[in-house]
């Protein structure tokens, strides 16, 4: 399996790991963030999605390259994944709490704004942090007890968290809910298997047969959740590593596109420009 390009890490700094299916973790901001210099280095998580609970300072986030600024008090939604890294002002102050992709796929199933919610970064701005505090709060004494239905309470203190957030990111119902929950499982299980089998070149046929659907059923599924063809987020999961590769390590391009599946290197500098604009070493070199 090629090595990564970028760290990954179970929480950061630490080797990784697979999470416990009821993974639940809850730290202060400064923990990690002040013993780093408030410089916390691009690195993703590869089945922990987080929530940053800002309080005190500002910052910036970058999550795939694209930086973002944000000042407190707000909210940052980072799924699992997700390269980023972190620069905080001196001081700043928060929670961060992680979770692994387990426990937010069976809250998901029954709430589809919850799985909404983590589809990409989020900054979501506050008027202040006193609903999140009392819920991180809730969290926070559960984890550190050993009272009766403690699970179920850890359950129900995340999902008034999380019903928070979804608000707050304004989740809108759909006209439609129990089809868009269909589609959305479908467009779920693709994602899934993209992320498994984007290097080995697989046609839409080999997709629709591991997730059990078929293609016209999954056309219609990228369309109403993503809003794209089935093509696209192919293209972008390839895409997407190809860049991390041109920006995170000095692979030569031609050795990229094999580990890319790639059979022949000017091909893949022709699909990488004509997604992004510009040959793999131009945007190498810009970035």
């Amino acid at each position: 399996m090629p090595k990564p390009v970028v760290p990954r890490y179970f929480l950061y700094g630490e080797p990784p790991q697979t999470a416990d299916d009821g993974f639940l973790h809850l730290e202060e901001l400064d923990d990690r963030s002040r013993p780093a210099a408030w410089r916390i280095r691009p690195h993703a998580h590869a089945d922990l999605h987080q929530v940053f609970c800002i309080r005190q300072g500002r910052g910036t986030v970058t999550a795939e390259g694209e930086e973002t600024t944000f000042a407190a008090p707000c909210a940052l939604v980072v799924p699992a994944g997700v390269v980023h890294g972190f620069v905080y002002e001196a001081g700043s102050a928060g929670r961060v709490l992680t979770v692994s992709d387990a426990v937010l796929r069976g809250l998901g199933r029954d709430e589809r704004a919850f799985a909404a919610l983590f589809e990409g970064v989020r900054c979501l701005a506050l008027d202040g942090t006193a609903h999140l505090d009392a819920a991180l709060d809730g969290l926070d004494r559960e984890r550190a007890g050993a009272a009766p239905a403690r699970r179920s309470a850890l359950t129900a203190h995340l999902t008034l968290l999380l019903v928070e957030l979804a608000r707050l990111a304004d989740a809108r119902a759909s006209d439609g809910p129990t089809r868009l929950a269909a589609h959305a499982r479908i467009v779920a299980r693709f994602r899934a298997a993209i992320e498994e089998h984007y290097r080995a070149g697989l046609s839409l046929e080999q997709y629709c047969n591991r997730i059990g659907t078929t293609v016209g059923r999954l056309r219609v599924a990228c369309r109403a959740v993503a809003g794209a063809t089935p093509g696209q987020l192919i293209a972008d999961r390839v895409i997407l590593e190809a860049k991390r590769s041109l920006r995170y390590s000095d692979l030569p391009v031609a050795e990229i596109a094999y580990d890319l599946g790639f059979h022949d290197p000017a091909y893949f500098s022709r699909y990488f420009s004509r997604i992004t604009g510009s040959s793999p070493s131009t945007f190498r070199r810009a970035d």
